[in-house]
């Protein structure tokens, strides 16, 4: 079934009222009738099962038939992508990518070797990017995508989260033995560097904050790219690896 993000007031009782956008698209690029159902989602884990009552242009209403919670809705460890922020339109396919692969959070950063200046206008941009990826994957949690800000004042928003931090520089340690010898924790922060790299400056203060160093393997990968390999890397590690997927997975 089609699926669309909403407000969650849309949602709250049970007879719903498409906002315009969704309306139209219903309505005059689906075309479907009376009858057929939509799924709708809020962005708070739960899929919304609703069937077409009024299917009309600019006017779609419906009754809420079943509520179900979201595939990946339960899954325990949530992950945050703090990015530094790239140049161009990059931002948007991390984003994009990012939501599709699971992370729960994306926090873009101002670093001593970003280019990019940040534009205001782009994190409405960044979240619409989010809940359409969202809708396509099958998840009904938006991920957050906060506003850019200075690598310094990002740590305290990372308290209690397992930061890993990949260098080019690092060799030695992986992923995956940073996340064996690093005790649980409810979240992982990735920290991904620029186009030109972390700062040696940056890899001495995360270390003080207690992030874990560690090498993506012997291929130089593109800050587009870092993110997302990074990302699937420790979903497989802490969530796929040791047991069933929760819920259906999707190719």
């Amino acid at each position: 079934m089609h699926r669309f993000a909403v407000d969650p007031e849309v949602v709250a009782g049970g007879r719903i009222v498409l906002p315009p956008a969704q309306a139209h698209h219903v309505a005059d690029v689906l075309r479907m009738r009376p009858g057929e159902r939509i799924v709708l989602f809020d962005g708070r884990g739960t899929d919304y099962h609703v069937e077409l009552t009024v299917v009309a242009p600019g006017d779609v209403r419906g009754v809420v038939v079943e509520r179900l919670a979201a595939a990946g809705a339960m899954r325990a460890l949530r992950l945050i992508l703090v990015q530094a922020l790239p140049k161009g339109a990059k931002m948007d396919l991390i984003v994009r990518m990012g939501t599709e692969v699971g992370i729960d959070a994306f926090l873009p950063v101002l670093t001593l070797r970003s280019i990019a200046s940040p534009a205001p206008l782009r994190v409405e941009r960044w979240r619409r990017i989010a809940a359409a990826a969202a809708a396509q994957s099958g998840r009904s949690a938006v991920p957050a995508v906060e506003p850019p800000r200075p690598l310094a004042e990002v740590w305290p928003l990372l308290s209690g989260s397992l930061c890993v931090m990949p260098w080019e520089e690092e060799q030695a340690r992986s992923i995956a033995a940073a996340l064996t010898a690093a005790p649980a924790a409810p979240s992982v922060a990735l920290l991904i560097g620029p186009e030109g790299g972390w700062d040696a400056e940056e890899v001495q203060a995360a270390r003080a904050q207690g992030a874990h160093v560690v090498s993506l393997g012997p291929l130089t990968l593109r800050a587009e790219t870092a993110g997302i390999v990074a990302a699937a890397m420790v979903l497989y590690e802490l969530t796929l690896r040791q047991g069933p997927l929760i819920g259906p997975g999707r190719a």
